[in-house]
C-alpha cells in the first residue's frame, strides 16, 4: 500500500476510534465487618446493648461503594438476610458539601428507598433500592447529581430488624449492626474509606 493511500485510511481510523464509546470508569471500594458481632438493642438504650452473634439477619459483613462520573452504587452484603418483617438498611453518605441520608426500608413486601439531607426529602427520581434475598445484598443506586456530582463520597452503613415475634410487643428488642464497627453501636454511623469519583 502506497503512502498516499494509507493516509486517507489512518484518518479514517483515526476518526473511528474517537467516535467509539469509552467505558465508564468508576472507583470501587470494599469494606469487610466481621460477622457475628449484631447486638440486641430494646427502646433505643444504645447503653444496654447484648451481643447476638447467632442473627443473620441484620449482619452486613461486607460494603462496596462504586462512585462514578454520572452514578453512585452501593451495596450491603449480609451474612443471611432474613425475611424478617420489619428491616431497615441505613447509608449515611457525606461529601465535600454536605452529609445525605438514604433509607432502604422492608415491611415484609417490596423495599421502599428515600433520600434527605438533613430534614429535607432530596427529589432524586432515578434512586432505586433493592433487596435481594437469593445474594443477600440490599443495594441502592442513584445519580451523582442527586449529590451535587462530588468529587468523592465516604459512607457509613448501618441494618436493624426486629423479629415476626417482636412486632406487636409494647417493648420491642431491635438487631443492630453497624458496617464499620465490630460489636459497637454509637449514635452516630462510623465511615468507611473516601471514594473518589472514578
Amino acid at each position: 500500500m502506497s503512502r498516499r493511500r494509507g493516509a486517507p485510511l489512518a484518518a479514517l481510523l483515526a476518526a473511528v476510534v474517537l467516535l467509539l464509546p469509552t467505558a465508564a470508569h468508576a472507583e470501587k471500594v470494599v469494606t469487610e465487618d466481621p460477622a457475628g458481632d449484631v447486638v440486641t438493642i430494646v427502646d433505643d438504650d444504645l447503653e444496654q446493648t447484648t451481643p447476638a452473634p447467632d442473627h443473620a439477619g441484620a449482619d452486613v459483613v461486607r460494603t462496596v461503594v462504586a462512585h462514578g462520573d454520572h452514578r453512585v452504587a452501593i451495596t450491603a452484603h449480609f451474612r443471611g438476610l432474613g425475611r424478617d418483617p420489619i428491616h431497615f438498611t441505613f447509608v449515611r453518605v457525606r461529601t465535600p458539601k454536605g452529609t445525605y441520608d438514604l433509607l432502604v426500608e422492608r415491611w415484609g413486601g417490596t423495599p421502599v428507598t428515600s433520600l434527605t439531607r438533613g430534614e429535607d426529602e432530596v427529589d432524586c427520581r432515578a434512586l432505586k433500592g433493592k433487596a435481594d434475598l437469593r445474594t443477600d445484598t440490599v443495594a441502592v443506586t442513584l445519580p451523582a447529581a442527586c449529590l451535587g456530582s462530588p468529587r468523592w463520597v465516604q459512607v457509613g452503613v448501618g441494618a436493624l430488624s426486629v423479629d415476626a415475634d417482636q412486632v406487636d410487643q409494647e417493648v420491642a428488642a431491635g438487631y443492630v449492626d453497624d458496617a464499620h464497627r465490630a460489636g459497637e453501636i454509637r449514635d452516630d454511623l462510623a465511615w468507611g474509606p473516601r471514594v473518589r469519583r472514578g
